[in-house]
């Protein structure tokens, strides 16, 4: 029978299973029969066991190999969805952290700012200007969100300078170190004033009209005075770094560091002062009252000319 078997593999399964049904029906026959041929029971379900097996076998492995692609399809399909739903997430999660950065960087420009909170507008940097003398810088706003000729600019807590041309879209900021710039200051410990000057050195000004017999010493902090009523007063612009003194001479030489550092600065911060938007309003209305006050007099004017008497004639 083997080399039945051996000689015909194609043939070799259905004889298997012709032989397990065979084998099956001679067991329930026995077992038909009683108890009294229990060895020989026992004997024919051990030989029937590895031929039920191997039947077995092909089934089993295509249900074990069906069940495996199935659970790796499946497997891949939500490894797909998770990615994707990673990937949204992880943008969400940059924007969020983008805005949460700003916010923070807001709530410290706002911190230091207790006089302009109610308006106020928060200015990229774009761009530097390469001229060694000239310092200027390019922010992303402009007449468009109402950005005016003058208008002063802060970095942090500190003075940056203030808007000196402008664009729909865009402004230059004249920074305070410009050889063109200057700004009346005074000293936080002393009170006395100076007048700060820029060197067109990055970070670095030159504090002007100290006399020789002035209290000043490296360290002192100078802020804005408010006088000129441009930059608004008590707001940090620069820290004595030298003295220098001539006998004879009747002032002192004092050059001073910015307190905002130039070279790190990203995000300025445009401010609008109250005092300032009233003097506009007010401005507007005398213009205003000295035209009507033209209109009524030439209206004066024609009436006394209409109502003169023509002279008679003789």
């Amino acid at each position: 029978m083997n080399d039945i078997i051996d000689n015909n593999p194609q043939s070799s399964l259905p004889f298997k299973f012709m032989l397990m049904v065979a084998v099956s029906a001679v067991i329930m026959a026995v077992d038909y029969r009683g108890t009294a041929l229990q060895p020989v029971r026992t004997a024919l379900t051990m030989f029937a066991y590895p031929l039920k097996y191997a039947v077995d076998v092909p089934f089993s492995t295509y249900r074990y190999l069906s069940d495996y692609f199935t659970d790796h399809k499946k497997m891949a399909t939500e490894n797909r969805q998770l990615r994707t739903t990673l990937n949204i997430y992880a943008a969400r999660n940059q924007k969020y952290h983008s805005i949460a950065s700003e916010n923070r960087r807001l709530r410290e420009q706002l911190n230091a700012i207790s006089a302009v909170k109610e308006h106020f507008l928060l200015a990229e940097i774009l761009s530097v200007s390469g001229n060694t003398f000239r310092r200027r810088v390019t922010i992303d706003r402009g007449a468009n969100e109402n950005i005016y000729s003058g208008q002063v600019v802060i970095a942090g807590k500190n003075i940056y300078g203030q808007i000196d041309s402008i664009a729909p879209n865009s402004a230059e900021i004249m920074q305070i170190t410009d050889t063109d710039h200057a700004i009346h200051v005074r000293n936080e410990r002393t009170k006395s004033s100076a007048l700060a000057v820029g060197t067109g050195k990055t970070n670095l000004l030159e504090l002007k009209n100290i006399e020789a017999n002035v209290d000043i010493k490296e360290g002192d902090i100078y802020v804005s005075s408010g006088l000129g009523q441009l930059y608004p007063a008590d707001y940090p612009v620069a820290v004595v770094s030298s003295i220098a003194y001539n006998s004879g001479d009747s002032f002192m030489k004092v050059m001073a560091r910015t307190l905002t550092d130039f070279t790190t600065t990203h995000e300025v911060l445009a401010i609008w002062q109250p005092k300032k938007e009233a003097i506009t309003k007010d401005i507007e209305p005398q213009s205003q009252l000295k035209k009507n006050k033209q209109k009524e007099k030439i209206k004066k004017k024609q009436k006394t000319v209409n109502t003169k008497p023509l002279p008679k004639k003789h």
